[in-house]
């Protein structure tokens, strides 16, 4: 049993990730991905075999420890809260007033690239399911102009080029947007989302675990 005033546990029978994944494609393209399933290779599927989504993310690790120590000390979780503030600040962060500010960001898709990378050798490896369709949905925290998205869907088509199996589809989640890259077609689109839906799609996301976490 999880208990809701504190972090989740770092092992879960579903991983949160492919949770928040699943809310957000099933709200915000309702049309395409309804009732998608958590299973592993890949990390969530349609049963009609139609499509079938990989989950990752692209962010720094450094940021990810920020967080990390950040969430352990609003829930109390961290016995030594001075030496958990005194590393964030040596990993870049800063807090003000309570507020986590992380790293400064850097402008550039190459983690993006990189995971991208990662999830196509998956893809085309050993005992992973086909689609009909393969997505993969990433998470990051680095916004993106025009040209980075444009630029970026070059590079991921040329990268798969030449293998057997390729991703159709790449959702980047950002803060506030999701970019949406087609890379069959070549084009995107920019999502906008509210910071107070996404506050409720990582709160569902949290539920969707503890709901599974209670199933026998």
């Amino acid at each position: 049993m999880i208990n809701k005033d504190e972090p989740l546990p770092e092992h879960t029978k579903v991983d949160y990730y492919e949770s928040y994944a699943k809310i957000v494609l099933e709200e915000l393209y309702p049309e395409e991905f309804v009732n998608l399933e958590i299973k592993d290779k890949p990390d969530l599927q349609m049963n009609n075999g139609e499509y079938g989504i990989e989950v990752t993310n692209a962010i720094d690790k450094d940021q990810r420890e920020i967080e990390k120590l950040y969430v352990g000390i609003q829930y109390n979780s961290i016995r030594n809260k001075d030496g958990a503030l005194a590393k964030i600040n040596k990993l870049g962060g800063k807090l003000y007033e309570g507020i986590l500010a992380g790293k400064p960001g850097i402008d550039s898709f190459d983690l993006i690239l990189s995971a991208f990378d990662n999830k196509l050798n998956l893809l085309n490896g050993k005992g992973y399911k086909q689609s009909k369709r393969n997505c993969l949905f990433i998470f990051s925290d680095i916004y993106a102009d025009d040209r980075m998205i444009i630029d970026a869907i070059k590079d991921m088509q040329q990268s798969q080029k030449s293998r057997e199996k390729q991703f159709y589809k790449v959702f980047i989640l950002v803060p506030r947007e999701c970019y949406y890259l087609n890379l069959y077609r070549g084009s995107y689109e920019v999502y906008p989302i509210p910071s107070s839906v996404q506050v409720i799609q990582a709160d569902k996301a949290r539920e969707l675990v503890e709901k599974y976490e209670e199933m026998k």
